[in-house]
């Protein structure tokens, strides 16, 4: 499991918390701001759920006691929004989430009919691009001084991405030709093009915040035998489903 991350996620979101008291004197009242907001900041928290499809994911869940299902994890990140035109906008951030499970193979095992025991870790953090195009108007101008933001937004969303990955495999195999036991570390990590797309809505909250909900879908796949080498011949799915709830300051 990815540690540290919970800690990072209250920092993150102290700070934001902090720019909202900063920004709050720029507004003038609760409802409504003096110009359209031109950059926005969101902190994310969301369940990642990996296709798990690829010859690798083929293996490891034919093979051990691990099914599709045990990949899916809690995912955290930040966004930065930069407006570029009435309707849309520029998506720069991250998500990163990770899980790892405890398995045996499920057909084999050793001398003395005791398991096969290893575990398996697979992390994901794709760095994204992605233009939004909101499909109603954010809010409207009332007269020359005021900004009123819309109280339901839906969007939709594309772009690319360069995803990190980390695919871990500790602790005891078997040779199938030898019906040899012998323990390794297999690795395969690095990075992976991957394409982005996703539909979501925001809910003002003020002035200055909303709550966001989206559905994202990443699509890739690398050679697991980047990295180390130990996958020759295997392909890792880098696909998945991501459900995010955000919460998002307008500046």
């Amino acid at each position: 499991m990815w540690t540290g991350k919970p800690a990072r996620f209250v920092v993150l979101a102290t700070a934001v918390l902090a720019v909202s008291s900063a920004a709050k004197a720029q507004g003038s009242g609760d409802g409504y701001l003096f110009a359209p907001p031109r950059v926005s900041f969101t902190l994310i928290g969301g369940f990642a759920a990996p296709l798990g499809g690829g010859s690798l994911f083929d293996y490891t869940t034919s093979e051990l006691t691990l099914g599709r299902s045990d990949f899916a994890t809690t995912s955290l990140g930040l966004e930065l929004g930069i407006t570029t035109s009435r309707r849309t906008e520029l998506m720069l951030g991250f998500v990163s989430g990770g899980v790892k499970k405890r398995s045996e193979f499920r057909d084999w095992v050793d001398n003395n009919d005791q398991p096969i025991e290893q575990s398996t870790r697979f992390d994901r953090t794709p760095l994204t691009a992605n233009l939004r195009y909101y499909l109603r108007d954010r809010g409207r101008r009332v007269g020359s001084v005021a900004w009123i933001p819309s109280r339901f937004v839906p969007f939709v969303s594309a772009g690319v991405g360069l995803t990190k990955f980390r695919f871990e495999q500790d602790g005891d195999f078997i040779d199938t030709q030898t019906l040899n036991i012998f323990r390794d570390n297999l690795r395969s990590q690095g990075w992976g093009r991957t394409l982005h797309a996703s539909g979501g809505a925001q809910w003002n909250l003020s002035a200055r915040t909303q709550l966001t909900g989206e559905v994202r879908y990443m699509h890739g796949s690398v050679d697991a035998s980047k990295g180390d080498g130990d996958f020759v011949g295997y392909r890792l799915d880098l696909s998945g489903v991501t459900t995010v709830i955000g919460l998002t300051l307008r500046l």
